[in-house]
This record gives structure tokens, sequence and C-alpha cells, in this order.
């Protein structure tokens, strides 16, 4: 954690307390003090404390995604056949691209796991909230310094400063685009659980695509209305930091007096609050579209007109289609949520 304190103090460089007390034209310069506070990052960004950049990031999560489906299909290869020489093939280039020559291989069954998965639409909506909060204010007492406390006179300055930044945008492919991408390099051990900032680390989507697998294996993959063919997830994670310095002068009295007099001082406080959402949705389903809830009262939802315009055009599938609405009715289904809670 004293790593990530020690990013807050980069960010906010709140190091411009050394020059606090240096004299400007003879007065002590808090409004530059001030000023220098208000240096924070003009546009926060989630690599700022989290040392990673929003692209790299971006290839971490479909890294763990495609690391999960292919533990997952290795799995439900090593339950149909665990004598199949293939399956020790997998392992050896676990988090590399699968062969295209990969389904000739197959027996049927595995084949028809491998033909209705491989078509999976999968699409991510990030979302990164970013607000940062800083303040200092200043005391002067210059009588109080001279007369060792009998008398005083205080001078003050304060300054606040907030910044806040929303970056959203969303990314979509198929299963098969991200087994098949020869471009991006996996490590299998690339990421570790990253408990001061989740996002930047492994999230556990190993889990949700056990989870939609195992609902698609009912009834032996035969058409099935009670099967989850369309899955959404949320996950929001929120870190906030704060701190404070109050350094301040202390002056020794002359002459017979006892105690101690403060003729200055200064307080400093910084926080950053970071919101990093990421929904992800799966799909083995045609589009349906957005739909509203119905509700007691007529409610007009911001972007329902059309698809989102963050997706990007040439979208290829059916499914993948199909996940970029599933993302994009959670959001539709939150905002509603927070409107009737």
């Amino acid at each position: 954690m004293a790593s990530v304190w020690h990013r807050l103090l980069d960010v906010c460089s709140i190091d411009f307390l050394k020059g606090f007390g240096k004299p400007m034209g003879g007065k002590l310069s808090t409004i530059s003090m001030a000023a220098a506070l208000a240096g924070c990052a003009i546009h926060p960004v989630q690599q700022d404390v989290t040392g990673v950049r929003t692209p790299d990031l971006v290839q971490y999560i479909r890294c763990e995604s495609r690391l999960a489906i292919q533990d997952k299909a290795t799995a439900l290869f090593r339950k149909e056949d665990p004598t199949n020489p293939l399956i020790d093939e997998l392992d050896a280039i676990h988090g590399k691209p699968w062969p295209l020559t990969l389904r000739a291989r197959l027996n049927g069954r595995e084949r028809a796991i491998y033909d209705r998965y491989i078509k999976t639409g999968i699409a991510y909506d990030f979302s990164f909230d970013i607000t940062e909060d800083n303040g200092a204010s200043a005391a002067v007492d210059p009588v109080k310094l001279f007369t060792n406390g009998t008398a005083g006179l205080g001078l003050s300055a304060s300054g606040d400063f907030r910044r806040e930044n929303l970056r959203h945008f969303v990314v979509s492919e198929t299963a098969e685009d991200l087994l098949q991408n020869g471009q991006m390099k996996c490590d299998p051990d690339y990421k570790t659980s990253n408990y001061a900032y989740p996002i930047a680390g492994k999230i556990g989507i190993d889990e949700l695509i056990s989870t939609f697998f195992d609902l698609n294996e009912i009834r032996n993959l035969s058409p099935d209305k009670t099967s989850a063919t369309v899955f959404a997830d949320t996950l929001t994670f929120t870190t906030t930091l704060a701190g404070s310095a109050t350094p301040h002068v202390i002056v020794a009295p002359a002459g017979n007096h006892l105690g101690l007099a403060s003729a200055a001082s200064l307080g400093a406080f910084g926080s950053r609050v970071d919101k990093h959402s990421l929904i992800i949705g799966l799909s083995l389903d045609a589009p349906k579209g957005t739909v509203v809830r119905q509700t007691a009262a007529a409610i007009v939802v911001p972007g329902l007109a059309g698809r989102s315009a963050l997706q990007r055009a040439n979208v290829r599938s059916a499914n993948e289609q199909s996940a970029l609405d599933a993302v994009a009715q959670a959001r539709v289904d939150a905002y509603l949520d927070r409107a009737f809670r």
C-alpha cells in the first residue's frame, strides 16, 4: 500500500511543501503555495496510479479472457476423452494462439463443442471515473512571532481544487478472434490479483467464462430456451486514497516566559477516488435489440435511439453484436435500478 501512497504523492506533487515559508517581496508566499498545489493532474487518468496504460490494461483483460476460454475448452475436451493426446499439446501452448487446424483433429463430440463456442461474441464496456481533490490552507501570525504569544494577528489563505475525468469505451470480438490472434502475447502467469487497483490485475474472468459454458451445456448442447445464451457481468472497483500534511514553525520564546509559540502553520490535503467499471457481455444468440424495462412512469434513457456509437462499425457476426447489446442493456438496467431505489 505504501507504493500506492507514493504514487499519489507523485501525482499531486505534494513536495511543494519544501518551498513553504520562503519570502516573496518580504511577505510569506501563501498564494504561490496554493498555486503550487494546483499542479496536480490536470487530466487525471487511471494509469497515474495503476502504472498501466489504458491500451495495455485492455490487453491484459483480453489475455485473461483468452486463458479462461482455453482452460474451460480443454477441461471439456478432457471430460470427453482424458487420454486424447491433443490435450497435452493444447496445455503446452497455453496462452498462445490456437492453430487453425485444431478443428480437423477433433472427434465428433469435441467438434460440436468447438463449433458452438468458437462463435461466442464477447464485449467489454470500460468506464474509468476519476475524481481528484486537493486543498491547502496557511496561517501566519507575524505579531505573535515577536510578542511571544501575548498578542496576535492571524492571516490565512486557502485554496480548493477538483478535477474529474470519465473515460468510457467499448471493445468487442469473438472467441475465434481471441484464440487465433497472433499479435497478442499472453503469458499464462502474466498477472496476479491487485488488491489496491483490481482492474490492473487478474479480475476473475475465468469464473465468468466457466459459468457461461456450464449454463450452455444443459441438455447436451440442444436448443433449449432455459439455457443462458446471453450473459452479462458488471464489475465495479472503487479505490479511495487520501492524505494530509500539517507542518508548522515553532519559535522559542525570549526572556523568562515558559512555553512555545507557533507563528506559522500550513495544512495540505489531497484525495483521489478511482472508480473502475467493466461490463462483460457474452452471447451465443442473435441480436434482440436494446429494450427498456417497463416502469410505472415513462422514462427517457439516453442512448436508446440506436446502438452505441462507441462500438466499432465493422461488427462481423451476429453473436458479437448480441454481446454488445447485452452490455448496453446491462448499463440501462443499472441506470433504472438507481433511478427507482
